[in-house]
């Protein structure tokens, strides 16, 4: 009912009824702030210095063989090699910081 009002008042699809019903919780318990709470972002569970050596130590791996490796998901694994400046070329993982010549 109340996300029906909300939705008649600003328009379909302004607001989710899961939105609805976290204010809707919040009021109740008495919490009136409409501010945002600081959220930050999770401690990385996936220690870079050991993905390094993993890379190092075979340039051809995949992806998908690091996540298995380490137990992450691909998209963590991909994540932290652009952090730590690997890159795929010709199949091998090499460091994107240029050679002095």
């Amino acid at each position: 009912m109340a996300s029906r009002n909300i939705s008649s008042v600003f328009g379909e699809g302004s607001v989710s009824e899961r939105t609805i019903r976290w204010w809707f919780e919040k009021f109740r318990s008495g919490d009136l702030s409409l501010k945002n709470e600081p959220r930050g972002r999770p401690k990385s569970v996936l220690d870079e210095d050991h993905l390094r050596a993993l890379v190092e130590a075979n340039p051809q791996i995949a992806i998908r063989g690091l996540a298995a490796d380490l137990g992450v998901s691909a998209t963590t694994v991909a994540r932290h090699l652009a952090a730590i400046g690997k890159v795929k070329k010709l199949d091998k993982w090499v460091g994107t910081t240029p050679v002095d010549g």
